[in-house]
């Protein structure tokens, strides 16, 4: 009760640190490209419209991971940039829970490549929807 009066009585500072916030959290919900979910990923697929980039570690992808996924870990994709192809597919980037995939979206974004999509909930997501994982 205290903090909402605080911000009421002090709004000249209330308003401006929530524009910033907002602000924020929409430059953050884009960044590195749009968020998409299993259900997309899948008719993007089955379509063969998608590469699927895994960019967790080879451990990781070794334990499971999407079919027709590469596997180009987070710390390595600056420097495997040749083995993704500039065609027509979209680039689906996956991670554990979508949080990693938007940096490696903004390196891809700068080196030129276009239709960068995200996992929205990543590896964890595609789990939690009981989808099969080779």
């Amino acid at each position: 009760m205290e903090l909402i009066n605080f911000l009421i009585e002090h709004f000249y500072l209330s308003v401006p640190l929530l524009i910033v916030i907002i602000l924020l959290l929409v430059s953050n919900a884009k960044k590195g490209g749009k968020k998409i979910s299993c259900q997309t990923l899948i008719s993007m697929s089955n379509k063969d419209q998608a590469l699927i980039i895994d960019i967790r570690d080879s451990a990781s992808f070794e334990a499971g991971h999407i079919t027709a996924s590469k596997n180009i870990p987070s710390s390595e994709i600056s420097r495997r940039l040749n083995e993704i192809k500039k065609d027509d597919k979209f680039i689906v980037l996956v991670c554990d829970m979508g949080s990693v995939s938007p940096n490696a979206g903004e390196i891809l974004k700068k080196e030129g490549f276009e239709n960068i999509f995200i996992l929205k909930g990543g590896i964890n997501q595609w789990r939690m929807d009981n989808l099969p994982l080779i």
